[in-house]
């Protein structure tokens, strides 16, 4: 396993800043928990895709794949203790695929796709205390993810909806947001359907709407919501749409639906590397390029009374059906096997020379189809898919902050050999795929699951102006993270990371070492420096 540590910036930080002020963060790898070993091994373990911390039994609930189970998803649940033994395990596979879980006050929500996906699908709730089913509740098609309010009084469920293809004979269910009450187990549904007769309007505002035969309410995934601080309000990404909607708590409505445009990566400091086939590894630069954000994960944060959301611009291209069935619908292709609008040809040779389209240089980047702006059937528009960022949003949904290139510059610059994955440079780069906020101390962290360079990343947002990479977190064996947790006890924080690929939980422990405290470290961070490949993250 390897840690890396704050060192350089550290040391500067020290001299000028004030007693008691936290400018270190001491993080443990605790344990690892493998869940399709323990399967092997006699007990009916499951894999690991997201995961939450029952408070009241300080225990983690963690949901994931059975590995000898199909494809759909089929699973259950592993409950965990915080040594990292196996509490108990769940078998859901009887209801079909498990997808998500969230806890609040000794409840747990959990989010089961029905056998076939299309069909209306259901979130269980347990007892967290003897695994009691206390009821079962009826939701959209395939809900991928749950969430409760902070009091815990309710939880919100993204329906995403998604079809299986787009033959004349399948369904494409609605996406829609669930709205339970935890006490009565009463569910209302906001939808999409007001939205159907401006689908013009939409889309020149920029919401991405391309699923064929599709009407507007068919066309929205939502993926996944957070909620305000007071519980009235939450912001659902809408991944495959490129925008988020506001849902009214109150009401169960639709206030909105916000598009979040493009990343422009011809922008100094929003570069990005493009290709897997140029022998270079961290081949960070800026292309005529348009990144789309489409968002993965969400959470929700307040800095000085103010509600802001931060996102993951993970990305994600729409593939239905068989390649050799006539209904196949893919909305990606390379730029080497595009047709390319004359004037986009003419200015991409004007800047990146007549040999743009070689595979060492923007010919494997994979783009959408959507940027075929006319109708024609040639691109305008070169539109990448993910903005390889994280992103933080008004209580509006609209960004006010982007964390540009700086994922893709920190993994040149200090874990090039440990955590660079150039075969993914042409797809979506490092995918940050999840993100969790959290207070330790005075200080507002935000972790960001990366799924293809298998670390979480962790920052400073106490300041929004002046937010700070912390540091990194990734183990052996960890592969594709792809849900977070985050607990305290006492002064002590904890992560929980749920590793998809690799099967496998895994626990850190965080303490925030302050001024004083860190100076008598001060040695042995300098012991260490020698060992250590950190630089300022933007330098």
């Amino acid at each position: 396993m390897y840690l890396k540590k704050i060192s350089v910036a550290l040391l500067a930080a020290m001299a000028v800043a004030p007693a008691g002020a936290v400018e270190m963060l001491n993080t443990q790898h605790l344990w690892t928990f493998d869940h399709w070993a323990a399967k092997g091994n006699g007990t009916p373990g499951f894999g690991a895709e997201i995961l939450a911390f029952d408070a009241a039994n300080s225990a983690l609930w963690v949901v994931g794949l059975d590995v000898e189970g199909p494809d759909l998803g089929n699973g259950g649940i592993d409950v965990l203790d915080l040594s990292g033994n196996l509490l108990n395990s769940i078998d859901l596979t009887a209801l079909g695929g498990v997808n998500s879980v969230a806890i609040a006050n000794g409840r747990a929500a959990v989010a089961v796709s029905a056998p076939f996906k299309t069909d209306p699908g259901y979130v269980r709730f347990f007892d967290t205390s003897d695994y009691s089913i206390l009821g079962t509740v009826g939701v959209g098609a395939n809900p991928d993810a749950v969430t409760f309010t902070p009091d815990g009084s309710r939880v919100i469920v993204a329906n995403e909806g998604e079809p299986i293809d787009y033959s004349a004979a399948n369904i494409d269910p609605q996406g829609t947001v669930s709205i339970i009450d935890a006490a009565t187990l009463a569910a209302t549904t906001a939808d999409f359907t007001a939205f159907d007769a401006s689908r013009v309007t939409l889309e020149a505002l920029g919401v991405r709407l391309n699923g064929p035969n599709a009407s507007v309410s068919q066309d929205l995934e939502p993926e996944y919501s957070a909620v305000s601080a007071d519980g009235t309000r939450a912001l659902v990404t809408l991944q495959e749409n490129n925008s988020v909607a506001v849902i009214d708590l109150e009401t169960s409505t639709v206030e909105a639906i916000v598009p979040l445009g493009f990343k422009n990566h011809n922008a100094l400091g929003n570069g990005l590397d493009a290709s897997n086939s140029d022998g270079i590894e961290g081949n960070i630069q800026n292309w005529r390029v348009n990144g789309t954000y489409m968002p993965d994960g969400i959470a929700g944060f307040t800095n000085d009374g103010n509600q802001y959301y931060v996102i993951a611009n993970e990305g994600d291209a729409r593939e239905w059906g068989d390649e050799n069935d006539p209904d196949f619908f893919i909305d990606e292709v390379r730029v080497k096997d595009a047709d390319i609008d004359p004037v986009l040809d003419g200015l991409l040779k004007l800047q990146h020379g007549d040999d743009y389209a070689d595979s060492a240089n923007l010919g494997r980047l994979k783009v959408s189809t959507t940027g075929d702006l006319d109708g024609d059937g040639d691109l305008d528009r070169l539109e990448s898919f993910g903005a390889r960022s994280f992103s933080i949003l008004n209580a509006s949904g609209e960004i006010v902050y982007d964390s540009a290139d700086a994922i893709e510059q920190i993994i040149a610059a200090q874990f090039l050999d440990d955590l660079w994955v150039d075969d993914r440079s042409d797809d979506k780069g490092p995918e940050p795929e999840s993100v969790v906020i959290g207070q330790l101390g005075a200080s507002t962290l935000l972790f960001v699951g990366l799924e293809r360079s298998n670390a979480v990343m962790i920052w400073d947002l106490t300041d929004l102006g002046d937010i700070n990479f912390i540091d990194m977190l990734f183990a052996d064996g960890d592969i594709g993270p792809e849900g977070l947790t985050y607990f305290t006890l006492g002064n002590t924080g904890y992560l929980g990371i749920a590793n998809e690929i690799s099967g496998t939980t895994s626990l850190y422990s965080l303490t925030a070492v302050p001024v004083p405290a860190a100076v008598w470290l001060f040695g042995s961070a300098l012991a260490g420096l020698g060992a250590m490949r950190r630089r300022d993250p933007l330098a």
